[in-house]
C-alpha cells in the first residue's frame, strides 16, 4: 500500500503530500474549464488556475486535465495545450491532459506539431485527450460544419498518428490532404506517442476506442445515471480484454463535481455553483444558448434534477461522503478520478482549501483500491 508524508510550508497555508508508487492505485486529477460566471478577467482566472495546478502538484495528485472552449464566458482556455506548457515549468512532477481538446476546430498537421512540442517541454508528462466537440457556436464561429464532426475526427487521429511515427508520409482523405511527402517534427518525447484518451458517452464511442487502443473519459455530473455509467464502464472492458488488450492496461477516467466540506449541509448550499456550470453547459450542446458579448444566461433546463437526485451526482459534502461516492465510482472499474473543484465561481480560496481536503482526507483512504 502506498505510505504518505505530511509537510506543512512555511507560508502554513498548503500541506505537502507524496505516495510511494510501489504498487496499484487510484489516480487522481484535476479539471480545469477556466471558467467566468461573472466574467472576471482572464488575468485573474489563469492566475487561479495555475495556482491550483502548483498546488494539486504539491498535494500529491496524479494529473492536471485542461478543457478546450471558444467564445464565451463558459471556458477561457481556447488552446489548453498552452497552458500545459507554462504550467509544467513551476508543477514539475504533475501529468497533464486535456480533457478536451477539440481536434475537430484545428488543422491536424499543426496540431500534431503542438502536441510533440508539448510533450516535449513538459519532459514526457503528456497525455492527449481528444474530442470531437459538441457547442454549435463554436463550429459556426471557426466555419466548420458541425455535421462533418464525426469523419473529421477519426481521419484527424489517423493522420496525426502518421504524423508522430513516419517520416516522408502522404495522406489522402476526405476532409485533408497530405499530396506532398512531408516530414513533421519534433517527434513527441513519448514513443511512438503520448497515451491517447477520448471522450465517449456512448455504446459505440466506447466500441471504437476499444477498437483502436484508446482510454476513456466519461462525464459523471451529468443526466447519466449511475446505472448507465455502471453499464458503460463494464461494457468497455468486457470488450477491452475481448479485443485482446490487457486487463490492466484498460483506463476509465470519470468527470466529477467535487466539493469537500466539513459539513454536507456547506456543500449543500453551494450547489447553486454546479446549476450554472449544468445549464450552461446543456444550452450551448442544444445549440439553445443566450450569449450576449460573451456573457451566458443560465437559464434552467427543462430536465433538471431536483437537489436530492443531483445530490447523488456529485461528490460534494464531507470527506466521508466522498469517499463513499468515489470508491462506489472505483467498484465500477474507474481507474482515474477527474476531480472539478474549480466550479462555477466557487471563490478561490474556497477551492484550495477543498483541494486540501481532498488530498489530506479522501485520497490516503482510497489509496488501497487498485487499477483494474
Amino acid at each position: 500500500m502506498p505510505r504518505w508524508f505530511l509537510l506543512v510550508q512555511e507560508c502554513g497555508v498548503i500541506i505537502m503530500m507524496r505516495r510511494e508508487r510501489g504498487g496499484p492505485f487510484v489516480r487522481f486529477g484535476t479539471f480545469h474549464l477556466v471558467g467566468a460566471p461573472s466574467m472576471q478577467p482572464a488575468e485573474q482566472r489563469f492566475r487561479e488556475t495555475l495556482e491550483q495546478i502548483r498546488l494539486a502538484d504539491a498535494l500529491g495528485l496524479d494529473q492536471v486535465w485542461v478543457a478546450e472552449h471558444h467564445f464565451s464566458n463558459y471556458g477561457y482556455s481556447t488552446n489548453p495545450l498552452l497552458l500545459i506548457a507554462h504550467a509544467s515549468a513551476t508543477a514539475k512532477r504533475i501529468r497533464f491532459g486535456q480533457s478536451v481538446l477539440v481536434t475537430t476546430l484545428w488543422d491536424p498537421i499543426r496540431l500534431a506539431e503542438d502536441i510533440a512540442v508539448t510533450d516535449l517541454l513538459t519532459g514526457g508528462r503528456l497525455d492527449i485527450g481528444v474530442g470531437r466537440g459538441y457547442q454549435h457556436m463554436e463550429f459556426r464561429g471557426l466555419n466548420i460544419p458541425i455535421e462533418e464532426s464525426r469523419e473529421r475526427f477519426v481521419e484527424q487521429l489517423d493522420l496525426m498518428q502518421q504524423a508522430w511515427t513516419r517520416e516522408d508520409f502522404t495522406f489522402h482523405g476526405k476532409h485533408y490532404q497530405v499530396p506532398v511527402p512531408i516530414t513533421v517534427l519534433p517527434h513527441p518525447v513519448q514513443s511512438p506517442y503520448p497515451p491517447i484518451w477520448v471522450a465517449a458517452q456512448s455504446f459505440p464511442s466506447l466500441n471504437w476506442a476499444v477498437e483502436h487502443g484508446y482510454r476513456v473519459m466519461m462525464t459523471g455530473g451529468s443526466s447519466n445515471t449511475t446505472e448507465e455509467l455502471a453499464g458503460w464502464c463494464r461494457h468497455y472492458q468486457e470488450r477491452w480484454v475481448a479485443g485482446g488488450h490487457s486487463n490492466g492496461d484498460a483506463r476509465i477516467g470519470m468527470l466529477r463535481f467535487v466539493y469537500v466540506t466539513e459539513t454536507d449541509d456547506q456543500a449543500r448550499g453551494a450547489i447553486w455553483q454546479t446549476r450554472w456550470q449544468r445549464r450552461v453547459a446543456a444550452h450551448l450542446r442544444r445549440g439553445d444558448e443566450r450569449i450576449t458579448a460573451g456573457l451566458n444566461e443560465p437559464y434552467p433546463i427543462d430536465d433538471e434534477l431536483d437537489d436530492d437526485a443531483w445530490w447523488d451526482r456529485i461528490v460534494y459534502g464531507t470527506p466521508e461522503r466522498c469517499i463513499a461516492l468515489l470508491r462506489r465510482d472505483a467498484e465500477m472499474g474507474v481507474t482515474d478520478h477527474l476531480g472539478w473543484f474549480d466550479i462555477g465561481g466557487l471563490p478561490a480560496d474556497e477551492v484550495q482549501r477543498s483541494m486540501g481536503l481532498f488530498a489530506r482526507e479522501v485520497m490516503p483512504a482510497l489509496s488501497e483500491l487498485g487499477v483494474r
